[in-house]
């Protein structure tokens, strides 16, 4: 099998208003590496507010990344913008489940997977 993703170090910072003004940063994805292989399921598990949906949005770049390198077929995407990146985010798909609205408490396990 081939690599798909090669995700690196990957961060993703958000710069944050407080009280009396006070910017502070907060580190949401920090120091994440994963591969993905081609025809391979992934999963990504964790708790609510671990950084999972940013995560997810920052390698297929709709959130911009502080640092790091996201490898799609080998290309280096994490610093691409505008029309270099277009070719790229066409091919990229994030589904977000909610489990309320796609699980069927009725179902097993095996009957939810193989649907």
């Amino acid at each position: 099998m081939s690599k798909l993703i090669e995700v690196r170090d990957l961060k993703k910072h958000f710069r944050v208003r407080g009280m009396l003004g006070r910017t502070r940063v907060v580190h949401s994805v920090d120091g994440v590496s994963f591969d993905i292989e081609r025809g391979e399921t992934f999963g990504l598990v964790g708790e609510s507010g671990c950084g999972k949906t940013t995560l997810g949005r920052t390698v297929t770049r709709l959130y911009e990344p502080t640092s790091g390198q996201i490898l799609f077929e080998g290309t280096d995407i994490a610093p691409l913008k505008g029309r270099a990146l277009s070719p790229y985010k066409r091919r990229m798909q994030t589904i977000f489940q909610d489990p309320y609205s796609s699980l069927n408490p009725y179902m097993n396990v095996e009957e939810i997977v193989g649907e």
